[in-house]
């Protein structure tokens, strides 16, 4: 195979393993916490929590999470009215917002890290411990060239 077909490959297989992990979430969706959130508010969620030690402004959720600030704007607007997330100014430039988690919405992160977990560890547990060392150090790889 050459280096195209195998990028290809690679891009079509991470792009498939993803839209089945959502759609595993979204079928498994049993929890309350869960039931009226839809995945862009939890993907909104997860950015905070794993940046909740440093400011973080929208633009950069946007730029992450790889969607216009229009569309950004409107999922916050949902998270404030369900008191998951508040916007706090920059006291030394009032035109950044700062998005940050709630308690409520501390207690939803750690709630959607253990529902993931348990929908994830099912695949994890056909996995050898050799092949789970593997894909860790292949996917470490891939993320430092990120």
């Amino acid at each position: 195979m050459n280096k195209d077909c195998d990028s290809k490959l690679l891009y079509d297989l991470l792009r498939t393993i993803r839209q089945k992990l959502n759609n595993q979430l979204r079928a498994n969706n049993l929890s309350e916490f869960q039931k009226d959130l839809t995945i862009g508010e939890q993907q909104v969620i997860m950015v905070l929590s794993e940046n909740k030690n440093t400011p973080i402004y929208m633009k950069d959720i946007a730029s992450e999470l790889d969607i216009s600030p229009s569309t950004l704007t409107s999922i916050v607007d949902k998270l404030v009215e369900k008191g998951l997330v508040q916007r706090d100014f920059d006291l030394e430039d009032r035109r950044k917002i700062q998005i940050s988690l709630t308690k409520k919405g501390e207690d939803i992160y750690k709630h959607l890290v253990d529902f993931r977990m348990k929908v994830l560890q099912p695949i994890f547990e056909k996995l050898s411990p050799q092949e789970i060392e593997t894909l860790k150090s292949i996917l470490q790889k891939i993320k430092e060239e990120l």
